[in-house]
């Protein structure tokens, strides 16, 4: 089975967030939930975005894959969310530029040794516009689902 499927349960649909911030806080808090991550999760994956960042601008849809290591994890996989309105993200590119990201892609991963693995399939996903834009419209998680697994 691979590693980094994604279940029906971690696709948040139309998530409300104003910032980048709080589209990291409520994934953390989802991830809590499930006691799939430990204390200090959250500050360490924001602490990753501010010198790394994540956002990408892959067209008329952007999306973002952030990601922290391994020692804050207890589990490995993907969460898959779709933002209610567009929020800035800042850009991987040039880290003084923002992106306005409609899709996150959350890697979590246990051992350093999957984050490659994790990247390559959330990429292979994300840089096509229209599988993206699918993803993004989705009526149900099941939708999702089917495009990642």
């Amino acid at each position: 089975m691979d590693r980094f499927s994604v279940s029906p349960e971690d696709v948040l649909l139309g998530l409300e967030a104003a910032s980048q911030e709080e589209v990291v806080h409520q994934l953390c808090e989802h991830l809590a939930g499930q006691e799939a991550i430990v204390s200090g999760y959250e500050e360490s994956l924001l602490e990753r975005e501010e010198d790394y960042p994540t956002g990408l601008d892959l067209g008329e849809v952007c999306a973002a894959i952030p990601h922290t290591d391994p020692q804050c994890a207890r589990d490995t996989k993907l969460v898959v969310a779709t933002l209610a309105s567009p929020v800035a993200w800042k850009n991987m590119e040039d880290p003084d530029d923002q992106v306005m990201v409609s899709v996150v892609v959350l890697s979590l991963f246990d051992k350093a040794e999957k984050q490659l693995e994790a990247l390559k399939k959330i990429m292979g996903i994300i840089q096509d516009q229209d599988t993206l834009k699918q993803v993004l419209s989705a009526s149900g998680p099941d939708e999702v689902v089917s495009i990642f697994n």
